[in-house]
């Protein structure tokens, strides 16, 4: 019962996560306007993270919004009723549509104008020309069911331009290879957001590394006096390397997501060549790979570098523990060493003890003797001699058993 209820609380959610990202479909001459704009959230329909659609429809016109976790998407296919000598004026602006989407302020990733016409000439030479297309990459995509063209530039009016040939392309097929088109620009101006993060980091890593050579240096060969300041500096150094760490490993990871989906959309172009051109596909990936590889390099770096850190300063611990460990040797020997003496001493004290105490004994029994004497009892002198060791042995076995109880009651 509770499997049962808890599947139908999910299934609505992935179900409705499936149908999330329709395409638009038409048929014919369409101009396309694709516009990407970045926010810091807060914008109409956008919750959780999850992507909405929302999408407006006229006889010749169909707009598609699109709620993703970092940026909204608007898409406008105009249907054009003739062909067209010159490129169609853009008709999305971003000071329009941002009051509509509710966005406080958008920042612009891309913008995207696909002009789709009919079947690709056998020339591309006059018509690239006539749009004013320069160093143009192009292919044929879909096993041959269209050719796509573009010269990568942004117009002075803040536009790319790509030319669409629909040579067997249906409504279902077009409006997907339009929409993995302008995916693939998008998502490469997303992943490449991280790129900025990267070269303002590569100057601070090189002086991380530098600065752990350095301490690794020290912790080498630097005096014992020297251990809390090294450890300090191994701290702070640390300190700032996950600080770099967590304040890009966001934006680096959401890159390496991006970049996979910009590969993804180019295989599903199903890309051939166009003689004399080089390939779309190829043409996104020269400049794209490495500036999406200089992310995960600078992330690879700042791992290392972590982990580094890490190391020697457990290095350093260990060396400062078996220090300590040493002077505590060192210390327990001295004790050891003045208990010795201090034994021989209290040995030596003992003996003069026995002495002293005997050689008063010794007097005392004399007065004794002396005092019987005057008193007119003739005591020999034997007595007096045999009184010695009896009493020396007396006192000695006295302090000896004194000594033995006291230590067997400590």
């Amino acid at each position: 019962m509770q499997s049962r209820t808890m599947e139908s609380f999910i299934s609505p959610d992935f179900n409705a996560e499936l149908h999330a990202r329709p395409s638009i479909y038409f048929s014919g001459p369409a101009l396309v306007e694709h516009v990407a704009l970045l926010y810091s959230g807060g914008a109409s329909g956008h919750q959780n993270g999850s992507l909405s659609c929302a999408q407006h429809e006229s006889d010749r016109v169909k707009t598609r919004i699109e709620y993703h976790t970092e940026f909204v998407t608007v898409t406008r296919v105009t249907m054009l009723a003739e062909e067209v000598s010159e490129w169609p004026e853009p008709k999305l602006s971003i000071p329009d549509i941002a009051p509509l989407l509710k966005i406080a302020s958008p920042t612009p990733i891309c913008q995207i104008s696909i002009l789709v016409k009919e079947e690709a000439p056998g020339e591309l030479g006059a018509i690239l020309s006539k749009f004013e297309f320069a160093d143009t990459a192009a292919s044929s995509i879909g096993a041959g069911a269209g050719q796509v063209c573009s010269d990568f530039r942004v117009r002075s009016n803040g536009w790319s331009h790509i030319l669409l040939f629909n040579n067997d392309l249906n409504a279902y097929r077009l409006g997907r290879m339009v929409r993995r088109i302008y995916e693939i620009e998008t998502y490469r101006a997303m992943s490449l957001l991280g790129l900025p993060q990267a070269r303002r980091l590569a100057p601070h890593l090189a002086n991380f590394e530098a600065t752990l050579g350095e301490l690794a240096g020290c912790n080498q060969s630097g005096p014992p006096l020297e251990h809390k300041k090294l450890l300090n500096e191994i701290s702070e150094l640390s300190a700032a390397i996950i600080a770099a760490s967590a304040e890009t490993r966001s934006r680096f990871g959401a890159t390496a997501a991006y970049a996979k989906i910009v590969e993804e959309r180019i295989g599903e172009l199903r890309e051939t060549h166009v003689p004399g051109f080089q390939r779309f596909g190829v043409f996104v990936s020269r400049r794209f790979k490495p500036a999406v590889r200089t992310c995960e390099a600078t992330t690879v770096r700042l791992e290392q570098l972590s982990h580094a850190t890490m190391h020697l300063l457990g290095l350093l611990q260990t060396r400062i523990q078996v220090e300590i460990e040493f002077q505590n040797s060192i210390q327990i020997q001295a004790m050891a060493d003045r208990t010795a003496v201090q034994l021989k001493i209290q040995r030596a004290v003992e003996g003069f003890s026995i002495i002293a105490i005997s050689y008063y004994v010794v007097a005392l029994i004399k007065v004794a003797l002396e005092a019987l004497d005057h008193a007119g009892l003739e005591v020999s002198a034997l007595v007096m001699l045999f009184s010695i060791p009896v009493v020396v042995v007396t006192v000695a076995a006295s302090v000896i058993r004194v000594k033995s109880a006291i230590s067997h009651h400590g």
